[in-house]
């Protein structure tokens, strides 16, 4: 879409409610609300993938009869927003993994602020995070976010009445983050429950042994070792999870 077409009224109405939907979807989206990316950035971030998709996108009634009102754009925000948080919580899996590991190796001691995600984190889930950052970025996720968000207009068109999907779909979308987080972080979390456990068969046993003094180093490296052991497996998993982005984003909403 050229300057010449948008200045046209009807064409100037679809590109302003694409621009809403793609600026809120950018604003919240996966690595694009970092604290790092000024507002300004997402904005003109979301208003160039707009210009980009608005001469292809359908829209519910024909685009010289499309009127831009507080209902149609406050329904375009909140469809843009449904996305960005859906497809954030779907990269987030990681991390959720991430500080299960923390918690359960007692890394959460040594927690400090992520620069990436600005709140406090473990040196696990700080680790995993920038992993995860860099494969999406190598493995093209941010390539698959844009097909998705361009997707999600042939789901809920332009001006349209919205079909939600039911509880059970919804349900459904979080128990995949769930499920996918908790395969990540099983095969780490379970070498350190036998190491739970040996130490507490040794203390019933040794009274005298200090399990303090030897259990947190023992499990800070049953949880190093481990982890370098399963990195191909998880990077695999995450791409997996990447490219299924168009598959998963669309439950959220009735075709």
């Amino acid at each position: 879409m050229d300057l010449l077409q948008i200045s046209q009224q009807g064409s100037l109405v679809v590109f302003l409610l694409v621009a809403v939907r793609t600026s809120a979807a950018m604003a919240v989206g996966p690595f694009a609300a970092w604290p790092g990316v000024p507002l300004p950035g997402r904005v003109l971030l979301g208003l160039g993938i707009a210009l980009a998709l608005a001469p292809a996108v359908p829209t519910a009634v024909p685009s010289d009869r499309l009127v831009l009102g507080p209902v149609e754009i406050v329904q375009e925000l909140m469809l843009g927003l449904m996305l960005g948080v859906a497809a954030s919580l779907l990269v987030s899996a990681l991390q959720f993994a991430a500080g299960m590991v923390d918690f359960h190796a007692g890394f959460t001691f040594g927690a400090s602020i992520d620069p990436i995600a600005g709140h406090q984190t473990g040196p696990i889930e700080h680790f995993l995070g920038a992993l995860a950052s860099v494969l999406f970025l190598d493995l093209n996720g941010h390539h698959l976010f844009l097909l998705a968000l361009a997707d999600w207009f042939r789901v809920a068109p332009v001006a349209g009445t919205p079909h939600l999907a039911g509880p059970d779909d919804v349900v459904g979308f979080f128990t995949v983050i769930a499920v996918a987080a908790l395969t990540m972080a099983l095969p780490i979390v379970t070498p350190l429950l036998l190491v739970d456990t040996a130490f507490a068969v040794l203390g019933r046993v040794a009274p005298q042994f200090n399990i303090l003094a030897v259990g947190l180093p023992a499990r800070n490296a049953v949880v190093l070792v481990v982890l370098a052991l399963l990195l191909p497996i998880t990077a695999t998993q995450l791409g997996y999870l990447f490219g299924h982005f168009a598959d998963l984003l669309p439950i959220l909403m009735h075709q």
